[in-house]
């Protein structure tokens, strides 16, 4: 038998498969002739290696076969010329053009994950990432634990930062420690929404953790972790019965008690009991029904002090040192108009205050020397709820006022549209949660109710006998 020199003048006649079924091997074995054993194709001297993909060409074009391999990656501690030392994860990636490049990332420094193991557990969410096109059964045995990391990294961060806090606070608190070592295939739908009835917890905080829960699942069905989302069945909720049988874990984010609404003249009133500065602070929130961080991202070169009108394009977020944001949604930049009592007061406070440049806070912190605005939640607690406390009022915040602009300004008659541009809703499915209508204007709406049919109030005689 003569032997073959070249693999390169061998023309296959047929396809891999039909041949590994005659010889009766495997379709990623071939025999060899020459020794009477079974060699693996890896012994093929024309590879190509990419993106923890081997592939075996044929000499005529076409893949003999495509294996996707899992990759582990590596994890080393890197030392640092400041600071405590690292961890970093090493892997390979292919770029758009079919090159390896060799990629790494820092996971976090020693204090973080004191151990090896500790690293090598925080590293799992990178794995996800880059082994997404592989098929291996450590894909299959993802937690929660690990899907909330890989959803830190990759998700959030895309988010405004008030709502990553409210998901980071949610998840920390909530869901890992319940339901972190458990894999994805084991969330149940009743189980989780027996864990949250049982949790006591308010109608809303339940609400918002099966959305956070929601979010994550979401996430995972899209990188195909998983394949469905056992928390909500992804219909909008009021479809009728479009809904259908399933709708996921079924919550109540029904309010316990009714949003507190001032009078005008308990606002009146507590203006008395207030200093200039908190006096003025209550005028423009009760006057223009802003929210705490917008009142806070005031600024003298918003305030239109000639046309009479305030622009707000802003909003204040304090934590993580405080951040200039934009508002809460495009509808919310919308100009507001000035009072002239307003005007009047805060041209009284430019005066006074030292930071009175256009680009200053309107209420700028001393203590911080301008650069940031006064602690809205501070000033509340130590000046403002202590006068409403004196008045035999309680529970007031800074969207109490929001709350009290919507009321009163349907008892004076407003259109709905009027008060949802006012408010700054970008519908009127939001407006509406804002107007609630007091005693005295359903007292009055009952009597006219009454006197329609009954002008003289009072029933008429009767012949018949009980």
């Amino acid at each position: 038998m003569q032997q073959v020199k070249s693999h390169s003048k061998f023309e296959p006649l047929i396809d891999v498969a039909e041949a590994a079924m005659l010889l009766r091997m495997h379709p990623r074995t071939r025999a060899d002739p020459r020794r009477g054993v079974r060699n693996h194709v890896d012994c093929f001297p024309e590879s190509d290696y990419s993106a923890c993909v081997r592939r075996h060409r044929l000499n005529k074009g076409g893949f003999l076969f495509k294996r996707t391999r899992y990759q582990h990656g590596s994890v080393e501690r890197e030392e640092r010329k400041k600071g405590a030392d690292v961890w970093v994860y090493r892997w390979w990636e292919e770029d758009i053009n079919g090159k390896l490049l060799h990629r790494k990332q820092q996971i976090g420094d020693v204090e973080a994950y004191p151990s090896e193991s500790a690293a090598h557990a925080a590293a799992d969410a990178l794995r996800l990432t880059i082994n997404n096109g592989c098929v291996h059964k450590s894909l299959q045995r993802t937690t929660i634990n690990i899907l909330w990391e890989h959803y830190s990294r990759e998700e959030l961060p895309h988010k405004a930062l008030s709502t990553q806090d409210a998901y980071c606070m949610y998840a920390k608190n909530w869901i890992v420690p319940r339901w972190g070592n458990m894999q994805l295939d084991q969330i149940k739908t009743v189980e989780v929404e027996r864990w949250l009835l049982a949790t006591e917890a308010a109608n809303g905080t339940q609400a918002k953790i099966k959305c956070v829960m929601s979010a994550l699942f979401s996430h995972a069905v899209r990188w195909e972790f998983c394949g469905h989302n056992p928390i909500s069945s992804g219909i909008p909720v009021g479809s009728g019965g479009k809904r259908g049988p399933s709708t996921g874990v079924r919550v109540s984010s029904k309010r316990r008690r009714s949003p507190l609404k001032l009078t005008a003249d308990q606002v009146a009133l507590v203006l008395t009991e207030l200093e200039f500065r908190d006096q003025l602070l209550v005028f423009l929130d009760a006057g223009l029904g802003t929210r705490r961080g917008e009142l806070g991202a005031l600024r003298w070169m918003d305030c239109d002090f000639n046309n009479r009108a305030f622009d707000i394009q802003h909003s204040y977020y304090w934590r993580r040192g405080g951040h200039l944001i934009d508002t809460k949604s495009e509808a919310s930049a919308q100009s507001l108009p000035m009072h002239p009592g307003l005007k009047h007061g805060l041209l009284e406070w430019r005066s006074q205050s030292l930071y009175n440049q256009p680009g200053d806070f309107v209420f700028a912190s001393e203590r911080l020397k301008g650069r940031k605005p006064l602690d809205l939640a501070a000033v509340l607690k130590k000046k403002i709820q202590p006068a409403f406390r004196r008045m035999g009022i309680t529970g007031v915040g800074w969207h109490t006022f929001r709350h009290t602009v919507g009321t009163m300004l349907a008892e004076m008659g407003e259109h709905q549209l009027t008060i949802r541009d006012y408010l700054r809703h970008s519908n009127l499915h939001v407006t509406n949660k804002y107007l609630q209508a007091t005693s005295k204007t359903k007292r009055l709406a009952h009597d006219k109710l009454v006197d329609a049919f009954l002008p003289a109030g009072l029933l008429p005689k009767s012949n018949l006998v009980q």
